[in-house]
């Protein structure tokens, strides 16, 4: 059964126009930072005139500029695909980048070259730093216009008898630039039909084809298919039965010619989860040392609005179910917890996400250090004590807790943490299943990167203010 649903969406030809907005972001962020490398390490380059230092210096940098963007390019990290959206974008940027340097370690020891390691420091850094903001705004303006219904793939959609997630999940992330404009519905896998498939594909300017989940399609039709799109540019895509795993923690192999899909199982322990240690213990001391003003300016204006106390330290649970006191600047009346029940029948809100910005108990200094998250900062205490991570799942109350199913359990797996997934996507504003969702799929899949683009991401919702109260 065929239905057609044609959309306003543009073929493939946007993909040229992303590409050379890439490489032109790439070629200035690259170049800049070697500038500024040159600047802060040279400060006098070329200001007596030319010399045969200053000429094997500056050989150097281009061989550096070229060998970059050439790595950037040849890691995938302008691969169409990962554009845009997920954490393997900003992985291959810095796997690229490192590879450079690398490399120019390995070569500058075994020839003896003199490379300054100040202007070697100051370059990584800096280009990083400039990769990544030249991305997250290209990526801003790439889903920009995908609500706006350009920059999409138009996707023909094959799916079986029984509804799978696969559509759903497009539909609600337009960011992913997949527009299903065509479905095809089989209901027994000898209806499928690859030669018809391909025309299909091809008559509504189809970018991709997507097999579900749920389509029953027998291996050598996926390849007759696969034959009958060489000598077009529209993409063959499988969506496996296998979800919310992130792309590091799955490996393909071909045995005799069948691929299998492993999936690793996810790690809690071992080198990374050390330095995750040390990366929280020196966050919160310098955020404790920086934000110290701003915390006697907070104390102040909370002491003068009731004469209340500054802090409400409330039980939650962390790893291994053991309960911990969680520090935060008090934004309710005394006693707002015995009222929780109570308020949140009132409102009609989830108990389990109970936070409402109608809510009476929240007081006027509340309310502003609600809207700004500052609320949340002295949980800097309890990552410096090692009982929350910068980053991490919600950290539950003791009744929440007592609800969780099996699946619920495992966010108890990690360390909660100060912010996280949920933070990022919309905070207050999720439903209980989004939160756990969210939760599980950091639990599974968590790394440094994910952690270090939640913190950037986390700073960029602060400041648009969004869902929290």
């Amino acid at each position: 059964m065929l239905k057609n649903n044609h959309g306003f969406g543009p073929t493939s030809e946007w993909k040229h126009t992303l590409l050379i907005r890439l490489w032109i972001s790439d070629f200035f962020a690259v170049g800049i930072a070697l500038l500024v490398g040159l600047i802060v390490r040279y400060q006098n380059f070329w200001a007596d005139g030319i010399n045969d230092f200053e000429i094997q210096v500056l050989v150097q940098a281009i061989i550096i500029y070229f060998v970059w963007l050439f790595s950037l390019q040849f890691l995938g990290s302008r691969e169409i695909n990962i554009l845009g959206f997920g954490a393997d974008e900003y992985r291959r940027v810095l796997s690229a980048s490192f590879s450079v340097f690398a490399i120019l370690a390995i070569v500058s020891y075994v020839f003896k070259l003199e490379i300054s390691r100040g202007f070697v420091a100051v370059t990584l850094v800096m280009g990083v730093l400039f990769l990544f903001i030249t991305r997250r705004t290209l990526r801003k303006l790439l889903s920009r216009a995908r609500e706006q219904g350009r920059y999409l793939s138009r996707v023909l959609l094959i799916q079986g008898s029984y509804q799978d997630h696969v559509e759903a999940r497009l539909n609600g992330a337009i960011y992913s630039g997949m527009q299903i404009v065509s479905r095809i519905k089989i209901d027994d896998f000898t209806q499928f039909d690859s030669t018809q498939v391909a025309q299909l594909a091809e008559k509504d300017k189809c970018d991709v084809i997507l097999i579900s989940q749920s389509a029953d399609v027998a291996a050598l039709e996926l390849r007759k298919l696969g034959w009958a799109l060489e000598n077009s540019e529209i993409r063959l895509v499988v969506a496996p039965a296998v979800t919310e795993i992130a792309g590091p923690r799955l490996k393909v192999s071909n045995v005799e010619g069948l691929p299998l899909l492993h999936v690793e199982q996810p790690t809690f322990s071992g080198p990374a989860r050390f330095t995750k240690r040390v990366v929280d213990i020196f966050g919160a001391i310098a955020g404790l040392i920086l934000l110290s003003p701003i915390f006697l300016l907070i104390a102040l204006f909370i002491k003068l609005a009731d004469r209340g106390s500054i802090f409400y330290i409330q039980n939650r649970i962390r790893q291994e179910n053991k309960v911990f006191g969680v520090y935060k600047f008090r934004t309710m009346i005394s006693g707002a917890h015995e009222l929780r029940d109570q308020i949140m029948q009132q409102t009609g809100k989830d108990p389990r996400l109970a936070k409402d910005p109608t809510d009476p108990r929240i007081t006027r200094p509340g309310k502003f250090l609600r809207r700004w998250s500052i609320d949340e900062l002295p949980q800097l205490i309890n990552v410096l004590r090692g009982e929350m991570s910068l980053v991490g799942p919600r950290p539950p109350l003791a009744e929440e807790v007592e609800q969780y199913e099996t699946a619920e359990k495992r966010r108890l797996l990690v360390k909660p943490g100060l912010t996280g997934l949920w933070q990022v996507s919309g905070r207050s504003e999720l439903d209980w299943e989004d939160a756990v969702r969210l939760d599980l799929y950091y639990v599974e899949n968590w790394s440094l990167t994910l952690d270090f683009l939640i913190m950037l991401r986390t700073v960029a919702a602060v400041f648009r203010g969004e869902g929290a109260y």
